[in-house]
Order: C-alpha cells, then sequence, then structure tokens
C-alpha cells in the first residue's frame, strides 16, 4: 500500500511538473519593427541575443522596414505590434487623421546615431567648410535629418547649403551613391561608416550626438488600442530592454560585441568592438541607462522639429499624449532589484 501511494504521488509530482513545463514554455508571439539593422539598436540586439526577451515569454519577428516612415505605417497597418523609430513619427500620425494615436512606452536611444563624413581626409575640420559642398543627408522630416540641419544652423553653415542638402536618397542606396562619388560630406549610421571606412570610401570628422546632447532619437512605441489589450505584453518588453541597458552599463565593448554578433553576418567580433567604442566614446549619450522616454529629450526633439518646418508651433504634442512611463517605471523597479 506505501508502494502504491509513493508510485501515485510521484505520477501526480511528474503531471504537476509537466503541466507547469507547458506553462512556461508557452509564448506570445509579436511582430517588431525597427528602422534598419543598425548597431545604433544595440541594447534591443543585447536583450534578443542574452536570452532577456526569451525568459519574458516572448517570442519577437524582427523587421527590418528601411525607414521611421515605414515603420510607422506597419504599426498603423497592424502589420507590426510594436514600432522602433524616431519620436517624429508618433507625434506625425498624433497630428494626422488616424484616431488610433500610437504612445511610445520604453526607450533605447538618448542622442543622435550619426555621424558626419568627409569624401577626403581633413585635418583640421571648420564647420564653414561644408559651404556650397554637396552633402548626403537623410530622409526629410526624419530624427537624422531634423538633428543634422539643426547642427548646421547652430554652427553657422549657410541657408543656401543647409537647402542643398541631398535628402532623396533611400536607405538601400546610400552606401552605393556615395561611393560613385560626387559627394563631399554626409551623415552616416553604423554599420555603413565602418564598412566604408575599411574600404578607404569616407573620413570619419564627429559625431552628431556631440553636438545636439541629450534628445530622445528611438523608441519603441504601439497603437493606444494595441496597449489596451496588451500591456502585459508591452511590460515584458520593456523588461527585457531594462535589463539589456542595465546590464550594458558595466559590461566590455567584447561581452556586447559577443552579445549583438548574431544580428550581424559577416561582421567580425573586432569589428563590433570598434563600432561600440565608437558609440560610447561619442561624447553623447547615444544609448540611454534606462527604458524611460525624457521629457526634455521630446521637448528638443519638437524644437527641431519647429525649426525644420516640418511642426507648427502650435502643433506641439504634449509629452503625456504620445508617452506612458508606466512600463518604463516598473521595468526599472525590476531591473535595478537584481
Amino acid at each position: 500500500m506505501l508502494t502504491r501511494r509513493t508510485a501515485i504521488a510521484s505520477l501526480g509530482a511528474a503531471t504537476l511538473a509537466g503541466t507547469f513545463g507547458v506553462a512556461r514554455a508557452q509564448t506570445t508571439k509579436i511582430k517588431v519593427a525597427e528602422v534598419l539593422r543598425s548597431q545604433f539598436y544595440t541594447p534591443m540586439y543585447v536583450a534578443l541575443g542574452k536570452g532577456y526577451v526569451k525568459e519574458q515569454g516572448l517570442d519577437i519577428e524582427l523587421i527590418s522596414a528601411g525607414g521611421s516612415d515605414r515603420v510607422g505605417a506597419l504599426v498603423l497597418a497592424d502589420g507590426a505590434d510594436i514600432g522602433l523609430a524616431g519620436p517624429e513619427v508618433p507625434m506625425y500620425i498624433y497630428n494626422g487623421e488616424s484616431t488610433d494615436k500610437p504612445m511610445m512606452f520604453c526607450a533605447l536611444t538618448g542622442s543622435d546615431g550619426m555621424f558626419l563624413v568627409s569624401k577626403t581626409k581633413i585635418d583640421k575640420f571648420e564647420w564653414s567648410m561644408l559651404n556650397g559642398k554637396k552633402i548626403m543627408g537623410q530622409r526629410p522630416g526624419s530624427t537624422p535629418q531634423l538633428s543634422f540641419e539643426y547642427v548646421l544652423k547652430a554652427k553657422g553653415v549657410n541657408a543656401e547649403t543647409i537647402k542643398s542638402v541631398v535628402t532623396n536618397v533611400g536607405m538601400p542606396a546610400r552606401d552605393g551613391a556615395w561611393t560613385a562619388g560626387g559627394f563631399d560630406f554626409g551623415i552616416f549610421f553604423e554599420p555603413s561608416l565602418t564598412k566604408l571606412e575599411k574600404a578607404g570610401q569616407l573620413h570619419v570628422i564627429g559625431s552628431m550626438a556631440k553636438e545636439v546632447g541629450r534628445v530622445d532619437f528611438t523608441s519603441f512605441f504601439a497603437k493606444s488600442s494595441w496597449l489596451a489589450k496588451n500591456g502585459e505584453v508591452a511590460q515584458k518588453w520593456t523588461n527585457a530592454m531594462a535589463k539589456a541597458q542595465f546590464w550594458m552599463r558595466t559590461a566590455s565593448a567584447k561581452e556586447v560585441a559577443e552579445a549583438i554578433t548574431s544580428y550581424f553576418p559577416g561582421i567580425t567580433i573586432d569589428e563590433h568592438i570598434g563600432v561600440i567604442d565608437r558609440h560610447r566614446n561619442a561624447g553623447g549619450p547615444i544609448w540611454t541607462d534606462g527604458p524611460e522616454v525624457a521629457k526634455s529629450g521630446i521637448e528638443k526633439l519638437q524644437e527641431m522639429m519647429i525649426l525644420g518646418g516640418v511642426l507648427p508651433a502650435d502643433k506641439k504634442v504634449p509629452y503625456d499624449k504620445v508617452v506612458t512611463t508606466t512600463y518604463a517605471k516598473e521595468a526599472e523597479k525590476r531591473a535595478a532589484a537584481k
């Protein structure tokens, strides 16, 4: 009798363990759209590569949209649950006709990740050297282009030169257009920056982050209706990002490189280390230390948008209309407690 009871108890324990095991194995599948594949978004790849997202029970399909405007379109059309793009995208949508307004809920980058480059080596750079030159910018109205114009105006570059910055070269065509010749200066993200630098096609002058300081440059956002139904999923995603951000505070460049390498086929660990060091020594807070979208960063971005002529002064969007800090604050508590 004792043996039978023991057997029944063991069977029950095994059944329960199997049941809980199944529960633990269940995952929620979501689609996340990024602008492009770039080490600029390193904290997200760390969260994915080190398994922090998986720990939260999330199974991610990562879509590289090829532009911030396309990220916004995917989110609006339910082609993606979460978008990663410049805060200008949710703000444009907020001022548009859509009744389902998006909300930013998790920060990723805290400044401009672009670097100013020249076709030929310059020993002593002066901003006046840009006057009258052919310059490759980014898509009109995007955060990189707004930031670039903001800096050019602050540095006294003449209005005609700023007006003539080339902004119609699409993301996939930028490297080829630069290599083909005709441009004197430009702004580039990684990994194109390192690839072209190694090929002797450009020379890095300096980081835009150093010039603009803190400005919320890319953040995760979702439609209000999606957040209302999937708040737990948004919290889990933010938890994973916060854990990655906290880990990166003390991780070496090599450790970070090893965590993200699977997302960049063909790029070596040493190349990643160089990119990470470049970002960390850029002179500005390219990666945020935590997931909360800064009010000051959003206000500065809107100043850039007004100066860039893409946002009327009377159409400024109140911070709490496009940002929720609920998930970020909770995620920071959890990350700090571990």
